[in-house]
């Protein structure tokens, strides 16, 4: 309640805020050291070009002041942020030892990342193969110890190339010339979902909503992932692992039809799209063909589906085919496995689909029908597999893309240098 004896109150919390002040920095510190360790666990240092000299490169603590530059309003409030998500894994000897350490799928991500960067008329500040090597030299400077679990344990740590507008005017529209910073963050991050016994067992439990994907996905933009937020987080209100997006058009007598927008309409002829953060793929009920949906559905283009379709799938002996992926062909029996693929998931099959109505101004809904029910098809089970053993280097890969390695013995001795920089500064 809004009253003179409130505003009188908070107007001498200003004041009061000013006197103990390094206390309450200290505080303040210890909190944010708290917070980082849980977000970005095993952070030690960020990468990123300087506002004062673009071009130039520092890698700083996540404390430091140089990753809180003034006025990143049009990044945050607008969205206009790109990023890249990208992995560090393991390689492990028949004992599970860490041997070296390889950063995932390195160049298509590059690739990628300028189409991103193209689409939002951004220019780095440097050239992209610098860029590139700067990710890689982020995750050698953390070495060996951002990919080991608490208990010693091997895991893989996720990375987060990313790139926006910095400091600069306000106002919607960039001006020409807008400071663009870029960086980088290495965190131990295991696995996307975190029932990994369940889910490995008896696949992701997925719900569809009715939701479509409507807003043109043109690149891996942060504007993509504000309402993929909200549908993902309904879909764990409702107790399910993840949702599945819709294409923005429906399948009617083998007719693409754009004018269905009735949620029965959509639930009887919908087609799958991806997820919020993730491809999908479907095997077909001979077992031996894989089908993906075309870039039509408004998907972003993923990385591992990419890989897979190409070359895992056909040198297993799987036939591939683009193809949409329809809720029809589910109920008919066509489709008998499902899979979500990407960066964050891997390769995480599908057990069970429900379809729920949601109920409106609410994050609760009915279920009013189970889509299907199957498990995890073997041939989703040998996909999965061989894609992991192939990330750890347990088996060759199947095309050389999958595995840049990183230059430990150079992170180590950098490593050394930055701990000694940094220990005697504040900032």
């Amino acid at each position: 309640m809004l009253t003179d004896k409130n505003i009188e109150n908070w107007r001498t919390e200003y004041k009061e805020s000013l006197t103990g002040w390094h206390e309450e920095v200290n505080k303040v510190q210890s909190h944010f050291d708290d917070v980082v360790q849980k977000s970005w666990q095993k952070t030690k240092y960020i990468a990123r070009n300087l506002p004062f000299a673009p071009e130039k490169v520092v890698m700083c603590p996540p404390h430091s002041i140089l990753n809180f530059a003034p006025n990143q309003q049009h990044r945050i409030d607008y969205a206009t942020g790109v990023w890249e998500g990208s992995s560090a894994e393991p390689t492990l000897d028949e004992n599970n030892n860490i041997t070296g350490v390889n950063v995932i799928l390195h160049r298509p991500r590059l690739a990628r990342l300028i189409r991103s960067l193209r689409a939002r008329g951004y220019n780095l500040a440097m050239p992209i193969e610098k860029f590139g090597q700067l990710i890689l030299d982020t995750v050698a400077v953390h070495g060996i110890e951002v990919l080991l679990a608490d208990d010693g344990s091997p895991l893989r740590a996720y990375i987060r190339p990313s790139a926006g507008s910095g400091v600069g005017s306000w106002g919607v529209s960039l001006s020409p010339g807008y400071f663009i910073e870029s960086s980088v963050i290495v965190f131990r991050w295991g696995s996307y979902f975190p029932d990994v016994a369940r889910i490995s067992k008896e696949g992701a439990c997925a719900v569809i909503t009715g939701v479509q994907r409507m807003f043109p996905i043109i690149g891996k933009h942060a504007s993509n992932y504000g309402a993929a937020s909200s549908d993902g987080s309904l879909a764990r209100n409702l107790k399910y692992d993840e949702l599945i997006y819709l294409a923005p058009y429906c399948i009617k007598d083998d007719r693409i039809d754009f004018n269905i927008r009735d949620f029965d309409g959509i639930m009887r002829y919908g087609v799958f799209s991806d997820g919020p953060g993730e491809e999908i793929f479907a095997i077909l009920k001979d077992g031996e063909t894989l089908i993906y949906p075309p870039m039509r559905v408004n998907r972003l283009g993923g990385t591992v589906l990419d890989y897979i379709t190409k070359h895992l799938a056909p040198a297993l002996g799987f036939k591939v085919r683009e193809q949409d992926i329809t809720l029809e062909q589910i109920r008919r029996g066509d489709i008998v496995g499902l899979a979500f693929v990407g960066n964050a998931v891997k390769v995480s099959p599908i057990g069970k689909i429900d379809i729920v109505k949601p109920k409106v101004d609410s994050h609760d809904g009915e279920i009013v029908e189970t889509l299907v029910e199957f498990g995890i098809h073997p041939a989703v089970a040998k996909i999965r597999d061989q894609f992991a053993a192939e990330l750890c280097g347990k088996k060759p890969p199947s095309h050389e893309s999958l595995l840049t390695p990183v230059d430990l013995a150079w992170g180590k001795e950098f490593r050394a240098d930055l701990d000694d920089f940094w220990s005697g500064l504040s900032f």
